[in-house]
Formats: structure tokens, sequence, C-alpha cells
């Protein structure tokens, strides 16, 4: 009978100090509302500001690639240099990189 009695008092205190700190004080619930206006009408700036750069980009003309203005024509020669794969390949991929 001793166990039972400790057992409902220390659950009792444990359910009211739970119960008085979930408690928030009016000024706290204020605080949360003012934040969360602040945050919303940050929100709607940004989307303001969104909207307004896709109507700029939208707005802005396109240009076609012409396809020759950033093409050279360059010969090079690879005999004598290191490669993987068949040495009659269709294709050949060069890879220019400079390991500083």
């Amino acid at each position: 009978m001793g166990k039972l009695r400790v057992w409902v008092v220390l659950t009792t205190l444990t359910l009211m100090g739970a119960s008085a700190s979930l408690a928030q004080t009016s000024q706290e619930l204020a605080d949360l509302r003012q934040a969360i206006e602040a945050l919303t009408k940050s929100q709607k700036v940004i989307q303001q500001d969104l909207q307004e750069i896709k109507n700029l980009l939208r707005a802005r003309p396109t240009q076609a690639p012409s396809g020759d203005e950033d093409l050279q024509n360059v010969t090079l020669s690879i005999d004598g240099s290191p490669f993987k794969g068949e040495k009659n390949a269709q294709l050949v991929l060069i890879d220019f990189t400079d390991y500083q």
C-alpha cells in the first residue's frame, strides 16, 4: 500500500510540473504572434521580388545562338601521347587539365 501511495504522489507531482511548464503567458503568445506576422510579411516581400525577377526574365529578348561564334578549327596531333581505348576509335575525347 505504501508503494502505491508513493507512486500516486510522484505521478501527481510530475503531471502538475508538466502542466505548469507548458502554460504560456499572454505576453509570450503575443510575441509569437508578432514573430509569425513578421515572417509572413517577409515571405510576401520575397514572393513579390521573385515575381518581379520572373517578369524581367520573361520580358528579356532571347537570342538564339548562331552556333559558329565560339567554334574554332583546331588541328592537334596526339601521336605518341598516352591514351585509353581503341587506337582507331571513331571518337577521340581530349581532356585539357592543369594539376596545380
